[in-house]
C-alpha cells in the first residue's frame, strides 16, 4: 500500500512535491525523491535570488529562504559566539536533509560563505549580482519597506550585515537618517564584502555568476550549469519580489559623494566580477 502511495507521491507536479515532501520520512527521500542535482541561489538581499527560484519552482524542488527565521536566529547566534563553526555547519546539514531541495535560494546563506562551503563542498552554487548603485538604491527601498521594527530577525542580519554602527552616516548622506535608512557605505560595504566573498570562497568550477538583469536572458547558462534542457526554465517569473514602494533617496544625494564610496568599496569588485562574465 505504502509503495503504491510513493508511486503515486513521485508522479506529482514537482512543485507540489516541493510542499508534501515533509510528509515522506527522510529514510525514504533519497529512494524515492532522488535529487536531480543540488545548487544554492546566492547573493545579497534584492539581487535576485527570490526570481531564481521562481524560475525553477515549477518543474525542480525549488523554495526561497526556507525556514528563514530559525536560520536568522542560528547567523545570530554564531556572530555572538554562542554557536561554534562546527555547531553551525551542522545544523546547515541537518537543515538540508530536512527540506531537501534540489535548489535552496537564499541570501542569508552568504553570511559566511567559508562555512557554507565547508558544510557543502560539492554542490553547486549560482551567484545573481545587481550592480552595486542600482543595488543601493533597491535596498535603501526595502529597508523602508521592510523596517527593523517590523520584525525582530529583520533588526539581526541588517546590524549583521550592514553593521551600522560601524559605519554612521556622514554630511553627506545624513537625510537617511530622517527616514531610518543606513549609511551609503553600510550598504556598499556589504555588497562588496557580500560579492567578493563569494568570488574567493567558491571554487570557479562550482560557481555561476549571473547579472540580475540578465536571468531570463541567461536562462541557457543557468539550464546548462545545473545539467538539465532551458526549456523547464519558467519564464513567467523571472522578475519576482518587486518592490511594493519606491522613494528615490538615492536621488537626494550628492553623486560625486556616492561614486566616492562606490570607488573606495566597489570598484575593485566590480573589476574582479569581469572575469567570470
Amino acid at each position: 500500500m505504502y509503495f503504491v502511495l510513493m508511486i503515486h507521491y513521485d508522479d506529482l507536479n514537482n512543485s507540489l512535491k516541493n510542499r508534501l515532501k515533509q510528509y515522506v520520512p527522510n529514510s525514504l527521500r533519497k529512494l524515492f525523491h532522488s535529487r536531480r542535482f543540488h545548487a544554492f541561489s546566492i547573493g545579497t538581499p534584492k539581487s535576485g535570488t527570490t526570481s531564481v527560484a521562481g524560475l525553477l519552482d515549477k518543474n525542480f524542488r525549488a523554495s526561497h529562504e526556507p525556514e528563514r527565521v530559525q536560520l536568522i536566529h542560528l547567523i545570530n547566534d554564531h556572530y555572538n559566539k554562542k554557536v561554534s563553526d562546527e555547531q553551525y555547519v551542522n545544523w546547515l546539514q541537518l537543515r538540508d536533509r530536512r527540506v531537501w531541495l534540489e535548489l535552496e535560494s537564499n541570501c542569508f546563506l552568504g553570511y559566511r560563505y567559508d562555512l557554507l562551503l565547508r558544510a557543502f563542498p560539492n554542490v553547486k552554487y549560482v551567484l545573481s549580482v545587481r550592480d552595486p548603485i542600482s543595488w543601493l538604491d533597491s535596498m535603501m527601498n526595502h529597508t523602508i519597506n521592510y523596517p527593523p521594527k517590523s520584525e525582530e530577525v529583520i533588526k539581526y542580519w541588517h546590524g549583521i550585515f550592514f553593521r551600522p554602527e560601524q559605519f554612521p552616516h556622514s554630511n553627506h548622506d545624513n537625510i537617511l537618517s530622517e527616514h531610518s535608512v543606513y549609511s551609503v557605505e553600510a550598504y556598499l560595504n556589504y555588497w562588496a564584502h557580500s560579492v567578493s566573498s563569494a568570488l574567493d570562497t567558491i571554487p570557479p568550477k562550482q560557481l555561476l555568476v549571473i547579472n540580475t538583469k540578465q536571468l531570463i536572458n541567461n536562462k541557457h547558462k543557468l539550464a546548462q550549469f545545473l545539467g538539465f534542457s532551458d526549456d523547464l526554465i519558467d519564464d513567467q517569473s523571472g522578475h519576482l519580489n518587486k518592490a511594493p514602494n519606491k522613494y528615490h533617496l538615492l536621488d537626494k544625494i550628492d553623486k560625486a559623494y556616492v561614486e566616492e564610496v562606490y570607488q573606495k568599496y566597489c570598484a575593485g569588485v566590480v573589476n574582479k566580477l569581469d572575469k567570470f562574465a
